[in-house]
């Protein structure tokens, strides 16, 4: 991508996260993040198919910045503490995002993270791994399973409003499947 293009993609990302930490991303316009990057309507376009879109693009490179600076060591309650903290930090943005579940585009973002990381955490610990999901499709299936069902967890912290990262690490590690965290 282009020095341009690039500086546009981020000016676009920080419009969208600053008018959705103020306000529902339902009511957050183009016309408004246009207007806050200082952009077109047309570079909007290049970017994004909307706001919701562009806010989950702008939250999965959060994401992805995160999961890049632990070391591949990191074990999966490190892991998961450092998606809650991005949560807990954007919390009024996934708040906003929520009507009563996460946007589409957001929940599906926040799902493959945790599915991929899940899926390379078997495959570089296949000792923990129960024979019946030795198969690359039930492990998928399982690590979907996984990643839905913690992003329901994710939702209703949200929804309680409680800034407890460790607690809730704690509840969701203790709601999952032992074999994950041998």
């Amino acid at each position: 991508m282009d020095p341009r293009s690039r500086r546009s993609r981020e000016s676009l990302r920080e419009a969208v996260l600053d008018l959705a930490d103020r306000k529902p991303i339902a009511d957050v316009t183009v016309s408004a993040i246009c207007v806050s990057a200082g952009v077109t309507r047309d570079t909007f376009y290049r970017h994004a198919e909307g706001p919701v879109q562009l806010l989950a693009d702008a939250l999965a490179a959060e994401i992805d910045a995160a999961k890049e600076i632990l070391p591949p060591t990191a074990v999966i309650a490190d892991r998961e503490r450092s998606l809650l903290a991005h949560v807990r930090r954007r919390s009024s943005v996934y708040r906003g995002a929520m009507h009563p579940l996460l946007a589409a585009p957001i929940r599906s973002n926040l799902e493959e993270s945790i599915r991929s990381a899940l899926v390379s955490w078997a495959e570089t610990h296949p000792h923990i791994v129960p024979t019946e999901f030795v198969e690359p499709s039930a492990m998928r299936i399982a690590a979907a399973y996984a990643a839905a069902g913690t992003v329901g967890a994710i939702e209703q912290w949200l929804r309680e409003d409680d800034d407890d990262i460790d607690r809730a690490v704690g509840l969701i590690l203790a709601a999952s499947p032992q074999w994950w965290l041998r």
